[in-house]
């Protein structure tokens, strides 16, 4: 990509020793430019100690990496429940129309963890259809929004870092 189109790779400082050779190195509160777009971005540990996300005001756009999936989070793999829960609400305070845009297309596994846990939640009931039909039609479930994450997804929703926890452990077993 650099080779070809003069891309330019823009990652976590913290996490520069083990990423290809960086050409910006971010940090929480630092900006960036895509085209004439500019991003903040958020360190959002949990899932790995560097993570990094940017969000676009401009143009309603989160990109959040393998911290917030669309009815799912990451993986603890480096971080603790408590980084991951701190992270997670960095988002929450966002437009609710901002679009998440994650690392991966997890939706519908995450559908049937979230369904298992709060089967009662008319919200998650309705993504949850939604991911269903667009999936057997062989499109994609992302992006979804901050609002429709607020309302359907069980880890955005937990309301402390223990119930968090609680639900990552029983997820990475689900």
């Amino acid at each position: 990509m650099r080779a070809r189109f003069g891309a330019k790779v823009i990652g976590a400082a913290a996490d520069a020793h083990r990423l290809p050779a960086l050409d910006q190195g971010v940090k929480e509160g630092d900006r960036i430019t895509l085209g004439n777009a500019t991003g903040e971005v958020f360190e959002t540990p949990g899932h790995t100690h560097g993570q990094v996300a940017f969000y676009f005001p401009d143009g309603g756009i989160l990109l959040s990496g393998d911290t917030l999936f669309s009815l799912g989070c990451g993986r603890l793999i480096e971080g603790t429940a408590a980084e991951l829960f701190d992270s997670l609400h960095k988002f929450a305070v966002l437009p609710g129309a901002t679009k998440v845009c994650c690392g991966h297309e997890y939706t519908e596994s995450n559908a049937r963890f979230a369904l298992s846990v709060d089967p009662g939640n008319a919200a998650l009931q309705a993504r949850a259809a939604e991911v269903h039909r667009l999936r057997a039609a062989g499109r994609p479930t992302v992006p979804s929004t901050i609002a429709d994450e607020l309302a359907a997804n069980p880890f955005l929703r937990a309301p402390d870092v223990a119930t968090l926890a609680a639900l990552r452990a029983r997820k990475d077993k689900f």
